[in-house]
């Protein structure tokens, strides 16, 4: 199973991943609904990646049982069996799980690499699990 890799380090803090994940996953061009969060931290000029490591956490607290392992190895929520308690959410030691206007339920990084083929300054990049 592949994962993320994150590298704070080289982010420049141009959003263009949230705004491309925003597009492919929401249809929306808004840094705001995106399954990847950036924040800022200055004067210092160093940027935080919030992106969903794969831990499964989420899905040992969620007491509904809607989130599951799909296909290409990603934790995701069902909407339909979710009843939005925010347990995930609070329990993500990533604080990678999301909630906005865009969608009913909380969200996470299904995965689908539009960040990371959009990341002029690779900080983020697929990495292989052993």
């Amino acid at each position: 199973m592949n994962h993320i890799l994150v590298k704070p380090d080289n982010c420049t803090g141009c959003r263009l991943c949230q705004l491309t994940c925003s597009a492919q996953n929401f249809k929306l061009n808004t840094h705001k609904v995106a399954r990847i969060g950036i924040v800022p931290h200055f004067p210092e000029g160093r940027f935080e990646i919030h992106l969903c490591n794969q831990c499964g956490i989420c899905q040992s607290v969620c007491p509904a049982g809607a989130i599951s392992v799909d296909e290409h190895g990603a934790y995701v929520i069902d909407g339909a069996t979710c009843v939005d308690c925010g347990a995930c959410v609070d329990a993500c030691p990533e604080q990678a799980i999301f909630r906005s206007f865009a969608s009913m339920h909380p969200y996470m990084c299904n995965l689908c690499g539009a960040c990371i083929d959009n990341c002029a300054a690779q900080a983020l990049t697929w990495e292989e699990e052993r």
